[in-house]
């Protein structure tokens, strides 16, 4: 099925010389295929030429080319010769830009059909329009059954088919159309198999079979970038190129999170919507569109298997090209390399700071040489109970250092379990400054586990 829409496949075989037998005669019906796309836009090359006057600051100059000038002005070759410029629809501008005419960009108010088969992509509509013609002159064919397949590398599917009760009967010069759809799945060769059945005038049943072979290709390539922080959220960012031969307009882009993950879009200027971040939805061949998309634990009793999975989501992407035509995409499972997960974990609560006369403030709100409070939560990831002990190393801690007691006994912490507990924290420094230095070892194992950067904090 290479050839353009407008070609017919399957007509009759030639006989051979000799006395032929029956399989090789010529058959009564033949096989007609074209593949059912959408018109596109005609384009033509603009013809440009000069006004039949030009105005000087006193006068009106007559042009040599005043009578072709005038003679085109008034030729309509297409509708477009008549077209309203720019500067009617905008009565109000009197720029030079608003005269241009729609047919100076080269396009055309008139469809025409497409000369070739053109391509096929994954997660399209694919048409066919079948035309069963009787070839006889005076006789009628009887008991006329077809069936129509579309068969992949994997799969068989039946699309059509009227060939275990075959009761049509065609009357000479009359012809049986079909028209067959499915949705392409499937990467690869797929072939369209066209199996025909009748009996002949004299009582002879007879059938023929035509192949049309045609190539599905990707029409987007999805490759994902990973951010995984701490306290297990993934920043997922994924980058759609459109490797089609066409631009297309990206309709939807839905992100759909595994069942250990909730998700926020952060692709729009606000949470209802609106103008997209990232580029808009148009893409064009070869470009590349950004999506960006923050995933969360969905509960606290699942947490450590959402930071151990592999499985992210899937998307599901939905476009439509110039002249309409929808199609439909869905990733396989958007997978990482699960971070390795240590025994002992030390996280801040939240974003909190605890002040000593009481009053809490942000992270960017600490003043110099004030002291502040931070809480944290240990986490034990083992299989066992463990016996920890924090403390703090001065010497790696910066310009934040530990006020008062340098370790804390956390006591025993059961296995999958966590603790909080608060230290207070003194800046001698301005400017964004790193908290660390600290340590946490359990007394049983000897299991040491060393924070040098637990966050941030803006010291003013």
């Amino acid at each position: 099925m290479s050839s353009g829409p407008n070609s017919t496949y399957g007509r009759p075989n030639q006989p051979g010389s000799g006395a032929p037998d029956d399989n090789q005669q010529p058959h009564l019906l033949s096989l007609k295929v074209m593949r059912l796309s959408r018109p596109q836009f005609a384009h033509h090359a603009p013809l440009f030429y000069e006004s039949k006057t030009l105005t000087s600051e006193k006068s009106i100059i007559p042009t040599p080319l005043s009578s072709v000038a005038e003679g085109l002005d008034i030729l309509t070759l297409s509708d477009l010769s008549t077209a309203p410029t720019l500067a009617e629809r905008h009565e109000n501008s009197t720029s030079d830009a608003a005269s241009v005419q729609i047919r100076d960009f080269g396009l055309s108010q008139m469809l025409q059909l497409p000369a070739a088969f053109g391509n096929i992509y994954l997660g399209e509509n694919f048409s066919t329009f079948i035309s069963l013609n009787s070839e006889m002159v005076s006789e009628a064919v009887h008991d006329v059954g077809m069936k129509v397949e579309l068969q992949t590398s994997s799969q068989r599917f039946i699309l059509y088919d009227t060939l275990s009760q075959p009761q049509t009967t065609m009357a000479p010069g009359t012809n049986n159309v079909v028209t067959v759809s499915h949705e392409i799945k499937e990467l690869g060769v797929h072939i369209l198999v066209c199996s025909v059945q009748y009996v002949t005038p004299d009582g002879k049943t007879r059938h023929f079979r035509k192949f049309y072979k045609f190539q599905v290709s990707n029409p987007l390539a999805v490759k994902t970038k990973l951010n995984n922080l701490p306290d297990g959220r993934v920043f997922m960012e994924a980058q759609v190129q459109n490797v089609s031969v066409a631009p297309m307009f990206l309709e939807r882009m839905k992100f759909e999170a595994s069942e250990y993950f909730d998700f926020e879009d952060m692709n729009t200027t606000n949470q209802h919507g609106g103008q997209l971040v990232f580029g808009d939805a148009v893409i064009h061949p070869q470009d590349v569109r950004q999506y960006l998309y923050l995933l969360k634990p969905r509960i606290a009793e699942r947490g450590m298997v959402a930071r151990t999975t592999n499985a992210l989501g899937k998307l599901d992407i939905v476009w439509r090209t110039s002249m309409g035509d929808l199609g439909r995409l869905q990733t396989s499972q958007l997978t990482r390399k699960a971070p390795i997960l240590e025994q002992v974990e030390v996280q801040p609560v939240d974003a909190t700071i605890y002040l000593k006369n009481g009053q809490t403030t942000s992270a960017d709100q600490i003043q110099l040489e004030q002291p502040f409070q931070l809480k944290l939560r240990v986490f034990n990831h083992s299989a066992q109970a463990m016996h920890l002990v924090l403390s703090a190393d001065k010497l790696k801690m910066g310009p934040v250092l530990l006020s008062g007691r340098c370790s804390q006994d956390l006591d025993t912490v059961a296995a999958n379990q966590s603790k909080d507990t608060t230290l207070e924290f003194f800046p001698l420094a301005p400017g964004l400054q790193r908290i660390g230095g600290l340590k946490v070892v359990d007394t049983v194992s000897g299991y040491t586990k060393e924070v040098d950067h637990l966050c941030d904090v803006f010291v003013q």
